[in-house]
């Protein structure tokens, strides 16, 4: 009698640690459509001539609060359109790579002007041990007029946005090698001899989206039951490096949720979405620096909202508050591994389509146990 009771304890309790382990927990809400977002506080440009193999340099800077200001430098080949990438910090150079591009390491040195002056000189060595020497004037005052957006990469597709600019002056250059080439003069808006302009900008809060990506895999590592203000999510890729998704508020099943990357620091999603039947809905996700006015940015809208399987949405790009700066459709692949962002406008991107891979998302068993705790 005691062994039957014993057997049914035991059984009963097998049971229930089983069901307690197999508690549904909610699925991450990560979106689908991934892209590659960067702010960059500064911006210098350079169209360059037929002299060189590329048509355009670009440095990025951030000083940031450490002892090393972050740098990069991108070429655009001249031939293929493709962008090639030089940065001073690995962590940079991973996330280009992860976005497919060409990307190398080098040591940079940026002089900034003296003594109210307006000449920067940037110097590094590319991947094919040339020294690259870029001397950048300044040829106006900053204005907002300068800002908004203009064509950026189209392989992958690059949308770009600046706060204001200022032109590149007489003397800006660039020297590979023992080649230079010296900015021309820019036509199009120069008023001699009121206001001559080279072919050049300097910006200041550059907002850059990139088409691209490897598409990053997780693992759930804890996961809510329910869905409230405050529940949390906690991922890890295969580098060990994390990812946490936190509801800010709920409006019913629609929720509002704070996306913080390991790999994407400084930077934070702000993502709105809807679950329904056990499935997310992703209506909006803005895009900011870390601790950014609400206006800044850039923010992506779906409509209808998207979501995993191969569906059609339209999406639109919003720069700042309420600049439109593209739109078109996205859509899976019937296999469920990418998404197809077709592009309507702006015009030197129409009938272009970015084919990104989506995140990949499983669950550990400690997810699960967590959960049900």
């Amino acid at each position: 009698m005691f062994k039957s009771l014993t057997i049914s304890l035991l059984l009963v309790s097998a049971v229930t640690m089983a069901a307690q382990k197999a508690e549904p927990v909610l699925p991450p809400p990560i979106a689908p459509e991934q892209i590659i977002y960067r702010h960059w506080p500064e911006q210098f440009v350079q169209w360059i001539g037929p002299e060189l193999p590329y048509t355009m340099i670009e440095l990025y800077v951030d000083r940031g609060g450490g002892t090393t200001p972050l740098y990069e430098a991108v070429l655009t080949e001249r031939t293929t359109g493709k962008r090639v990438h030089y940065s001073n910090q690995q962590q940079m150079v991973d996330l280009d790579k992860r976005s497919g591009a060409d990307a190398y390491l080098t040591n940079m040195q940026l002089d900034r002007p003296a003594n109210g002056g307006a000449t920067y000189l940037l110097r590094f060595v590319d991947h094919a041990g040339q020294p690259v020497s870029w001397q950048w004037i300044q040829g106006s005052e900053m204005s907002e007029r300068g800002g908004g957006s203009s064509p950026a990469g189209v392989e992958p597709p690059v949308l770009m946005y600046r706060g204001r600019s200022a032109v590149a002056g007489e003397g800006t250059a660039l020297k590979i090698g023992n080649t230079v080439s010296t900015a021309d003069l820019w036509t199009e808006i120069s008023q001699p001899p009121y206001f001559i302009a080279y072919h050049g900008a300097y910006s200041e809060n550059v907002d850059i989206a990139v088409f691209a990506g490897t598409g990053q895999e997780w693992t759930t590592i804890t996961a809510p039951k329910t869905l409230a203000a405050g529940a949390e999510w906690k991922l890890k890729a295969q580098d060990g490096l994390g990812c946490s998704l936190r509801v800010q508020t709920m409006t019913g099943d629609h929720a509002t949720i704070l996306d913080t990357d390991d790999h994407l620091p400084g930077r934070t999603i702000a993502i709105e979405a809807t679950l329904m039947n056990g499935a997310w809905s992703i209506d909006k996700l803005h895009y900011s620096a870390a601790g950014a006015d609400a206006n800044q940015g850039l923010t992506i809208s779906f409509t209808p909202g998207a979501n995993a399987t191969a569906a059609q949405s339209k999406f639109e790009v919003v720069a700042g508050h309420k600049t439109r700066i593209a739109s078109g459709t996205v859509h899976g692949d019937p296999a469920q591994t990418r998404v197809g962002w077709e592009f309507k406008d702006p015009d030197w991107l129409r009938g272009k389509t970015a084919w990104v891979s989506r995140a990949v998302v499983s669950r550990s068993s400690v997810a699960a146990e967590t959960a049900s705790r």
